[in-house]
């Protein structure tokens, strides 16, 4: 708005206002073009650069002011900066440092520092972070610890583990960082065990494969398959190593036929063989003498099998019922087979039947008070004819166990009572009735709701 002066009528003077409409400097800077690329942070150009880092064969041109100042600076390298204050030679030789596995990964590093952009893989998360630690990088590391939680935690947890693990330990990432890596990938890789293929664990360290043998929970069939697994990998390790990892194998719960291998492995001494046999023939938990205290550390049994027999099973009475061992299934719960070798009916009215059925078994520490679920389990029951496996009776469910309903089976459609004859192959020579329950966990969440309210999940 601009005023003017004019003169009035009777000579006086008055001011008058015009409107005048706003205006915007809007001029640009005139760029070079071809200067623009050069003017970006980088050290790809080498341009301005005023320290050089050798790796291997390759050197990188820096910038100090970038790479030793700032959030994502390095603490290792600005400390070589002021030790090298004064000296002709303005270059740091990372090659002894850094191990040769993470070299690939240097150049991201580096964009990482000039420009806050990382693109952080299962492939390169052990390099990455192993650099970090050299490098003294805690921002980095930072990131580095955020994607491990992701990789570990995402649906294909169980695939990143093994990758995760193997890095961990192979670079030596160190402190409690390696620590809790080799944990929860062993919590992963017990519970879907059966699905990696033997290239994948023989990869892994012994201290994870240790840990990993040693649960109650691995995901086998039975104490054969751990047997069978060490066996293949055993020409590949030396056998100091070997003489670890056959401590894992519960020598008393193999079978008649995996007993007899034992004696052709050198790596299982005497002492182990003779605790073994000790308890297969005692009816109780012994404590082992000093000299097994080595292949004593755990002797229940394990898998995700159980075939159990049952003596003179045409001598039960109906509604009386057997337990077979339990087996450590997830974290807090055991599983069993429950049977009534003459049924759960005492009527007149229908012929008796045997009663099979899968317990879920809590822990003894879970509250009885408390209510929980565990869902997402499917098994199987095969009653065994002996003479004949091609008249096995099987059946199958998927079922939600609680703690209002502990077992889940068939009260009916196995087998009657007057076809359990040796003749007919479903008792043994001894009289002895064969059933095989198979699980699957893998798809299990386990639900707990406590006597005040509070509800936690966890999943196998």
């Amino acid at each position: 708005m601009a005023a003017s002066i004019v003169e009035g009528f009777g000579g006086q003077t008055v001011g008058a206002f015009r409107m005048q409409r706003k205006r915007k400097l809007t001029a640009s800077f005139l760029e070079i073009p071809e200067e623009k690329e050069t003017l970006q942070r980088s050290w790809r150009t080498g341009q301005h650069s005023d320290w050089t880092l050798t790796l291997g064969d390759q050197e990188f041109k820096v910038h100090k002011v970038i790479v030793a100042t700032g959030e994502r600076a390095s603490a290792f390298l600005a400390a070589a900066f002021r030790k090298h204050l004064g000296e002709s030679e303005e270059r740091t030789d990372l090659t002894a440092l850094i191990p040769k596995q993470c070299w690939p990964h240097f150049e991201a590093v580096l964009d990482f520092i000039y420009l806050d952009s990382i693109d952080v893989k299962a492939q390169s998360w052990g390099p990455l972070v192993k650099m970090a630690d050299v490098l003294q990088m805690g921002s980095l590391h930072a990131k580095c610890v955020e994607a491990g939680n992701s990789f570990l935690s995402s649906e294909d947890a169980d695939v990143h583990a093994p990758r995760l693990a193997v890095d961990a330990v192979e670079l030596q990432i160190g402190g409690q960082l390696q620590q809790e890596v080799i944990d929860i990938a062993v919590d992963l890789m017990a519970s879907c065990f059966k699905s990696y293929s033997a290239e994948t664990l023989r990869a892994q360290p012994v201290e994870v494969l240790q840990s990993l043998l040693q649960r109650d929970d691995l995901e086998v069939d039975d104490e054969d398959a751990v047997f069978d697994f060490l066996l293949s990998i055993s020409a590949q390790l030396d056998k100091a190593d070997m003489e670890l990892l056959w401590r894992c194998c519960r020598l008393q719960q193999l079978s008649a036929g995996h007993v007899l291998e034992v004696a052709l492995i050198n790596e299982i001494p005497k002492q182990a063989i003779v605790w073994a046999l000790a308890n297969r023939v005692s009816k109780r938990p012994m404590a082992p003498p000093a000299w097994a205290s080595r292949w004593a550390a755990s002797s229940r049994p394990r898998g995700r099998q159980i075939t159990f027999f049952i003596p003179n099973a045409a001598n039960y009475a109906p509604k009386k019922f057997v337990h077979s061992e339990s087996h450590r299934l997830l974290d807090r719960f055991s599983w069993r087979v429950l049977i009534f070798p003459y049924g759960t009916d005492t009527g007149t009215g229908k012929p008796r039947e045997t009663a099979q059925f899968v317990e879920m078994v809590p822990d003894a520490d879970v509250d009885q008070e408390s209510e929980w679920t565990v869902n997402g389990i499917t098994y199987s029951i095969t009653l065994v004819n002996v003479k004949d496996e091609s008249k096995n009776i099987t059946k199958e469910h998927t079922f939600e166990f609680s703690n209002k309903e502990v077992d889940h089976g068939w009260h009916r459609g196995f087998l009657t009572i007057d076809n359990m004859t040796t003749e007919k192959g479903w008792l043994s020579e001894d009289g002895s009735l064969c059933f095989r329950a198979s699980l699957d966990s893998r798809k299990a969440e386990v639900n707990f709701n406590s006597a005040v309210g509070d509800r936690s999940t966890s999943r196998s």
